[in-house]
């Protein structure tokens, strides 16, 4: 049996409950939405490294889809807007189209 208590964090998708995640993170570890990393939900090993780059930060990932931002993602970013004046973008074009960049950069600003 584990010793502690254990919270359940979920979403309806991968990218709601990235950002199930990063709200915990946030709002009970200490860490914050500034330096937030973005990497494609849809391959993981962008996000798997980058988790360290986040966490290391002191900061939050999320999950997006490659081709376009999902609601979730958008609807934290503009809630989080204030907080939020880097972005670390994890993978190319590839990973994270030209498309989700303009729509995070739209969103923040």
């Amino acid at each position: 049996a584990f010793p502690g208590a254990v919270e359940r964090l979920a979403g309806t998708d991968r990218y709601s409950t990235g950002v199930a995640v990063a709200t915990y993170g946030v709002d009970k570890a200490g860490l914050a939405w500034n330096g937030l990393a973005l990497s494609t939900g849809e391959n993981f090993p962008d996000a798997l490294a980058g988790g360290v780059l986040a966490g290391k930060n002191g900061s939050v990932m999320l999950l997006t889809k490659s081709a376009s931002q999902s609601g979730s993602v958008r609807a934290v970013l503009a809630a989080e807007r204030d907080w939020i004046e880097q972005v670390y973008y994890l993978g190319g074009e590839g990973a994270i189209s030209q498309t989700v960049r303009d729509a995070v950069a739209a969103t923040l600003h």
